[in-house]
């Protein structure tokens, strides 16, 4: 989703239509002791298992890293209809209204806070800090969802902790300003109206829109008090994201902040342990990952029945197929496989009764990837049974519009008549073309819905789509002739957008096509080299738009491109450990507010995809693993197109070892960055002396081979 304005799917007429084995063995005959590996998750793991709530961890938020000119935050969660942004100012916005924060010493007025952290850069329990003469101002806030039938509803437990750091004693004054949603609001899925918002303290009848110790009723509430040398006061606001009852948000307040924190990091630690379990020796990136889990498994709503991704908390709170469908894609590589099949049965609702799939006017690209989310969620791992014919139903219809698109180019003929028509998406592309990325994406719908038919027990309809797919590439390819490298349409005007894909997770054209390789070093060249492309102009970066680049890399070997995108992901983050869409190179995002969700969903496909890649007719692992990863690795529960496996690596002095669940499929070994092949494997292994990649036939279930650096003869 670009930055772009966009239409907004509620003005459209929507119809809904096990463990390992011992025993492992080199292939030469000799037998390996590998280890088990240490468990992940760690903390999340004790608590999980009944040994109590985890404590507070000291932090401060100062020291956290944080990328962008501004500090921010969410507070969110699943299937609540509004969220809170912690403002760069230190305020909080739910987009109806705000919470003006005032803290001052006498004539002092606090700072803005520097960073606004989450615990261990990824919980979203929010901490942040402002400064007034000798005062220290310590936020912490966290939210929770009501209890069904009003768990849409959010509600912020906010503490406020001033301290007097000084040698003598200090005036201190809070004050609290409820302010209606400003005119010029860059939301732009509203839901409310604008009102004048206040505090308790009048009648218990009253529906008001915040609660603290001593609200009077009206939108201001100031607290005045002198503080000696180290000297402490607290203050705590129950903050709703809808009007509430004085007495529902009074018995919220009855729960201590530190209770209510706690209750947070459990549902946490709860929703994320059904997922992948993984354990790589490199704590910012297993943090990142959980972080992005997290702003995925937050971004849901209802629709009735129906689960749907959205494209934002905040200004893009609305369904994008295109954004939605990468949050289903990492959703179902990470574990989380009952959130991805929802939310993937929410598409449903976005099927015309043409069969295509469409959420915003002339992105035609919606109904392939639609077709492939469906298939990211119930092929990986299979098995969904009765559960897919609804999906198989609306994939034959998806594949029925195809085909008569190209039927009706035929017919109407054109330059390009075998492939889709000139379509305006109104979003990064800036133009009314035939544009390549509506093509590549029918060749991934396509192939996806072979995979689900066939999976679905339709072979003859999966037998049509496969032929579908193969002559749309066919068509493809003859329309590229000619160009040096993916052009945005075909009619060369444009801006690249829908291109990116081509190679993945389309595979329109193969890894090692030569069209590819020039169009990675054009884009990658405009965006200064750092791992991220530009959006509109060499200062304005965007944070996933290149990021199936960096997979595409690590399929064609070029690992250190591919590293440096998932370099450029890390860094990119705010303190909270989200990320934005859009922003300068000087951290700037304005009104396009992190975090969003394909820039997570690129974050987790890069990890899972450098560790374990499936899309394909066989099995990758340790495709992009850094050399950090190599100490020793251990993944669990990871899903996979053959079930779910489980994975160990390490090296030790000389050699590289791997231990896998079983696959019937050829499985490649991808060796550790710099080393290469120092023995040639034998039969039924491949490998060849220097060779990076090694191969291991289907029902192998562990490797260990010798290494040399790469530069040794």
């Amino acid at each position: 989703m670009g930055s772009a304005p966009m239409l907004h799917s509620r003005g459209m007429d929507l119809r809904p239509p096990r463990r390992l084995e011992s025993g492992p063995v080199h292939p030469a005959g000799r037998r390996l002791a590998v280890s088990a590996g240490v468990a992940g998750w760690g903390l999340a793991a004790l608590m999980i298992a009944g040994c109590g709530r985890a404590p507070a961890p000291s932090i401060d938020p100062d020291a956290v890293p944080d990328a962008y000119a501004v500090a921010s935050g969410a507070l969110m969660a699943p299937g609540t209809t509004r969220a809170w942004q912690v403002t760069g100012s230190g305020n909080l916005y739910n987009g109806a209204w705000r919470l003006r924060i005032s803290p001052s010493a006498g004539k002092d007025t606090a700072d803005s806070p520097r960073r606004i952290a989450a615990e261990d850069r990824w919980m979203p329990v929010l901490h942040w800090t402002r400064r007034s003469g000798s005062l220290r101002w310590d936020f912490s806030a966290a939210a929770l969802a009501e209890p069904a039938p009003r768990d849409s509803e959010l509600i912020v437990s906010l503490q406020i902790r001033v301290t007097n750091q000084g040698p003598a004693g200090a005036p201190a004054r809070l004050e609290l300003a409820l302010e209606p949603n400003e005119p010029r609001s860059s939301w732009v899925a509203w839901d409310g109206t604008v009102e004048t918002p206040r505090w308790n303290g009048g009648s218990p009848a009253d529906t008001v829109h915040a609660w603290t110790e001593g609200g009077a009723g009206g939108a201001i509430v100031t607290q005045d008090w002198t503080l000696g040398p180290g000297e402490t006061r607290t203050l705590r606001v129950a903050l709703p994201s809808y009007p509430s009852v004085e007495p529902e948000l009074r018995r919220f307040a009855a729960r201590s902040h530190d209770d209510c924190t706690a209750r947070v990091r459990e549902f946490w630690h709860r929703e994320l342990k059904p997922g992948m379990e993984f354990s790589i020796g490199d704590p910012e990136v297993e943090n990142a990952l959980r972080a992005a889990t997290v702003t995925l498994l937050s971004l849901r709503e209802r629709r009735g029945t129906y689960w749907v991704p959205i494209g934002g908390p905040f200004q893009y709170r609305d369904v994008w197929l295109r954004d939605g469908a990468r949050a289903i894609a990492a959703l179902a590589e990470m574990g989380h496989t009952g959130v991805a099949r929802e939310l993937a049965r929410g598409f449903l609702l976005l099927q015309w009764p043409n069969g295509a799939f469409l959420s915003q006017r002339g992105q035609l690209d919606g109904t392939g990837q639609a077709l492939w989310a469906f298939e990211q969620a119930w092929l990986r791992p299979p098995g969904a049974g009765k559960a897919l014919e609804p999906i198989a139903g609306a994939a034959v219809a998806a594949t029925q519009w195809y085909a008569l698109q190209r039927d009706l180019g035929t017919r109407i003929g054109g330059t390009f008549p075998q492939l889709l028509p000139f379509a305006e998406p109104r979003d990064g592309e800036l133009t009314r073309a035939q544009l390549v990325g509506n093509d590549a994406w029918a060749i991934a719908g396509l192939r996806a819905a072979s995979r689900l038919l066939a999976a679905a027990g339709r072979a003859d309809e999966a037998r049509q789509a496969g032929l579908g797919a193969e002559a749309w590439r066919a068509a493809f390819a003859e329309a590229l002739h000619g160009h040096p490298d993916l052009p945005p349409s075909w009619q060369g005007v444009g801006r690249d957008w829908g291109n990116f894909a081509v190679a993945w997770p389309c595979a329109a054209l193969p890894p090692g096509d030569p069209r590819v390789a020039a169009f990675a070093r054009r884009v990658w060249a405009a965006g200064g080299g750092a791992g991220l492309t530009f959006y509109s102009h060499p200062d304005s970066l965007h944070g996933y738009l290149g990021a199936d680049l960096a997979t595409w890399a690590m399929l064609a070997g070029r690992r250190a491109q591919a590293d440096s995108v998932l370099a450029a992901h890390l860094h990119w983050r705010t303190a909270a450990g989200t990320a934005a869409e859009l922003f300068d190179r000087d951290g700037r995002f304005g009104g396009n507010l992190p975090p969003h969700p394909t820039s997570a969903a690129a974050l987790v496909m890069l990890v899972r995809n450098a560790l374990v890649y499936d899309d394909d007719d066989s099995l990758r692992l340790t495709l992009g693993a850094r050399e950090r990863w190599w100490k020793s690795a251990t993944l669990r529960r990871v899903p996979t197109r053959w079930g779910t496996i489980d994975l160990e690596f390490s090296t030790v002095p000389g050699h590289a070892r791997w231990k896998w669940t079983p696959v019937p499929a050829w499985t490649s070994l991808t060796l550790p960055p710099g080393r290469v092949l120092a023995e040639p494997l034998p039969a039924p292994y491949r490998g060849e002396v220097g060779d990076t990649i090694v191969w291991a036939p289907p029902g192998s279930r562990e490797m260990a081979v010798a290494l040399r650096e790469a530069s040794q003869p």
